[in-house]
């Protein structure tokens, strides 16, 4: 049997220890069954009457708020940069637990400018220096409140090369030497210096923070930056220069046309058609990427950046959730009313359902929905009336209508939010 190691001893968790009747036990040892023993590595030691050992191993140190990392973009999504925590100033990185290895930044924290993207400022495999700011339920950095905050090395998507600083084009702070890549990222003042920053570094003055893009720039961000960044993608986005590859034209909808560079034009990306919009929240005309829908916010890109920041005032957004209101009420007479009629006898046809519901009102458009195979009725179908208050008037009148003996369910059709698939399925109970 081996005997209990003694004050002095290497220990290791499980080693039985030698304890003195007037010893009491502190860090590293517990009182088992079979006796005191260690429970951590390190040597056994005694002070002031307590038992104890001392570690000789790192304890487990968990990022704190306030700690400045350096990370590896590792993924770019829609609104957040996933970086991979490489080291954390002050701290070994091995002895980091693994729900503390990645973190988020948000848009809106990566630099004093109006970026749809993360993908607009960084690019996977990018290096970035960021600054600890939120821990639950996940850690959450950014890079934007200091000037040592920010990119401090990237590689040239199209070719690898590292990239250098340039202030020679509008909107362009980063450029390949060895290819014709030119972009933007968010830059530290220790960009190309790797950890330690010269004091007189002013190379973050290239972010051109506050600075509103020109319009040529913000044309191509406004289509690009706001589309959702699919990992693969990021890679991928070589700028305006590059033709798009042949293995990412399926997930951004253009036509390959061959390959070259400035001037090729093979594979560039359709620009998306611009609406004329009104912004929801400042009144100001702007353009937009999509057709605007009457009752949903249409912001144009400074109250949009305001909304995404949260800096928005509780007034600016009850301003315009009157003025989508009146929108949504407004279009709601102009486009009629859409309503989904359940409980059809299979053998009914669309001149019965148009003759139940026109003594109501103006019909726009009347679909009895059949199989696309067999051709037969699947017992439900829509019926639009021009105004709304006519469809509204229908429902009531038709309430408890039964055709051919079952009774009809009439309600109004709203697909989003699973409406027509719980309609269906209403139908199909009524037919039980």
């Amino acid at each position: 049997m081996t005997s209990p190691a003694n004050v002095g001893s290497f220990v290791v968790p499980g080693t039985t220890v030698d304890v003195n009747d007037d010893d009491s036990l502190g860090r590293g040892v517990i009182q088992a069954s079979n006796g005191p023993v260690a429970t951590v590595v390190g040597t056994l030691s005694r002070a002031d009457g307590v038992l104890f050992v001392d570690q000789k191993t790192d304890p487990i140190r968990e990022i704190e708020i306030g700690d400045i990392v350096i990370g590896e973009v590792n993924r770019i999504n829609a609104k957040t940069a996933e970086i991979r925590i490489l080291h954390v100033e002050g701290k070994p990185v091995r002895t980091l637990p693994a729900t503390h290895l990645f973190a988020d930044i948000f848009v809106a924290k990566i630099v004093d400018k109006f970026m749809p993207s993360p993908g607009d400022a960084m690019r996977k495999r990018d290096l970035i220096r960021a600054k600890i700011e939120q821990l639950e339920p996940m850690l959450r950095a950014e890079c934007r409140s200091h000037d040592d905050l920010g990119i401090i090395q990237a590689m040239c998507p199209a070719c690898g090369n590292e990239l250098v600083t340039s202030s020679d084009v509008a909107d362009v702070n980063v450029i390949c030497e060895r290819c014709d890549y030119v972009g933007f990222r968010a830059l530290s003042n220790g960009f190309g210096h790797g950890y330690q920053i010269p004091s007189d570094s002013t190379i973050s003055t290239l972010n051109r923070d506050g600075e509103r893009w020109s319009d040529a720039s913000m044309a191509f961000i406004s289509k690009d930056g706001e589309r959702p960044y699919l990992s693969p993608l990021s890679d991928h986005r070589r700028g305006s220069v590059h033709p798009t590859p042949r293995d990412v034209e399926k997930f951004l909808g253009s036509v390959h046309q061959g390959s070259g560079r400035r001037g090729g034009g093979g594979g560039q990306r359709p620009r998306r058609e611009m609406h004329d919009a009104k912004c929801t929240m400042c009144g100001i005309d702007t353009k937009l990427p999509f057709k605007p829908t009457p009752g949903v916010p249409a912001r144009c890109s400074a109250c949009k950046e305001k909304v995404d920041n949260g800096e928005a005032t509780k007034e600016e957004l009850a301003a315009e959730r009157e003025v989508l209101n009146k929108a949504r009420a407004k279009a709601k007479e102009t486009e009629g009313m859409k309503l989904f009629i359940g409980g059809i006898p299979y053998s009914a046809t669309e001149e019965q359902i148009t003759e139940l519901f026109s003594p109501h009102g103006e019909l726009k458009d009347v679909h009895l929905a059949k199989d696309k195979e067999t051709g037969k009725s699947k017992g439900f179908a829509f019926v639009t009336f021009k105004s709304y208050k006519q469809g509204e008037v229908a429902i009531e009148a038709l309430k408890g209508t039964k055709m051919d003996g079952r009774k009809l369910t009439i309600q109004e059709s709203k697909p989003k939010g699973g409406g027509r698939q719980n309609n269906r399925g209403r139908g199909r109970r009524d037919r039980r």
